[in-house]
């Protein structure tokens, strides 16, 4: 028998909601809200709202623990009675009791149960799974409505609900605006200064240099799905590694989906991302407009996040990083939040500030260090190494 993934499994469940429960409409898959998506949200025969997650194996704990936050989170933004439910192969005892403890509903699915019912109510969609292999395009033909839609059309207040008060990140600014045009505003003018800059600087003592190719153009990118488009400005480091000139590139654009495209008016998330080298052993650094924005003061934070992904850089060079940025006059300290993160500071950047070019520039210009010794510390087989810093 075909093993189920979890897309074809979601699948079947948009096609037969009736295998859940009668009644069912969908509004949305994979619906967002705040840093949580889950997998399937319908609404109900009485207008409830019903939110799934499935799981293709068994039902775990930290399963119930995602379903229940989502619920929770989302009890405190809509006046409607909001239902979590989970569905799996197995759902054991203890896990059922935990359930009932919290208000989650669960359901066992077999994929025996899922071969069987296809057999017997829709060979098209069975033929397509279970005998080909193959997702069934069907399913994305049903009609959906996004769930921010959906919230509007129900409001009890006649009026839309605020999508920033469901789509605002987790990780949002404090002083970042509800006005989504305001926010667009001020973070399109920092972006317009970056474009026009005529940025060089000399970095790590002078071992460096960084230089905006004045000779090539800032260019619009775009991929298939339109999750990733920006300006992408060329740059190039020259060093005694690099006499001939290393490709480096600023990005000003979108970055997928990252669960605040409500932020700005246009529904686009805006990020800076520096990119230094080419190919499989390139580095990137992003910083997100929507975590440092200071709308009313048309302004950024003096600072940003030292952020590393374990897998690519291992925890145990973070304190080596940092002290390599020290050790070049870059200030380094810890964040006042409950849990401390580290922070370069970068001083205040302000719109309508004199020196707005040179502040740009200073941010420009931790972003190329950090991304730098980034890669120095990824090694050679998957960054780049730089003679100096060894």
């Amino acid at each position: 028998m075909h093993i189920l993934s979890e897309k074809e499994f979601e699948d079947i469940l948009v096609l037969h909601p009736e295998l859940i429960e009668d009644g069912l409409t969908l509004l949305d898959r994979q619906a967002q809200l705040e840093s949580r998506r889950t997998d399937l949200t319908f609404s109900d025969k009485d207008g409830n709202i019903l939110l799934v997650e499935l799981k293709k194996d068994m039902v775990t704990l930290e399963n119930v623990d995602q379903i229940t936050d989502y619920v929770r989170r989302l009890k405190g933004k809509v006046n409607k009675k909001i239902r979590g439910m989970l569905i799996g192969q197995e759902v054991t005892q203890p896990i059922q009791e935990i359930c009932k403890q919290n208000k989650i509903e669960w359901k066992e699915m077999t994929t025996d149960l899922l071969f069987h019912y296809l057999q017997n109510n829709d060979q098209n969609v069975y033929d397509s799974i279970f005998i080909k292999g193959k997702l069934h395009k069907e399913a994305k033909t049903v009609p959906k409505m996004s769930f921010q839609d959906y919230l509007n059309q129900t409001s009890p207040f006649g009026i839309p609900y605020s999508s920033y008060q469901f789509f605002k990140p987790v990780d949002a600014s404090p002083e970042l605006s509800d006005d989504g045009q305001a926010n667009q505003r001020v973070t399109d003018g920092f972006n317009q200064f970056i474009m026009d800059l005529a940025f060089t600087r000399s970095l790590f003592h002078q071992q460096i240099k960084i230089t905006r190719n004045q000779d090539q153009p800032v260019k619009w990118s775009q991929n298939s799905n339109g999750s990733w488009q920006g300006y992408v400005i060329p740059y190039t480091l020259t060093s005694t590694d690099f006499p001939n000139g290393l490709p480096c590139e600023v990005y000003l654009g979108t970055i997928g989906y990252r669960g605040n495209k409500t932020t700005f008016a246009d529904e686009k998330s805006r990020f800076i991302v520096v990119k230094v080298g080419t190919g499989t052993n390139h580095m990137t650094t992003q910083y997100g407009y929507h975590k440092y924005l200071r709308t009313d003061k048309k302004a950024l934070f003096p600072f940003f996040e030292l952020k590393f992904n374990s897998r690519g850089l291992p925890k145990a060079l973070w304190e080596t990083i940092y002290h390599t940025l020290i050790i070049y006059g870059y200030y380094v300290q810890d964040s006042a939040d409950k849990k401390p993160s580290k922070i370069l500071w970068v001083g205040d950047i302000h719109l309508n500030d004199v020196q707005v070019e040179e502040k740009i520039s200073n941010l420009l210009e931790a972003l190329f260090v950090l991304t730098i010794v980034k890669a120095h510390y990824k090694g050679s087989e998957k960054g780049i190494e730089f003679d100096f810093l060894k």
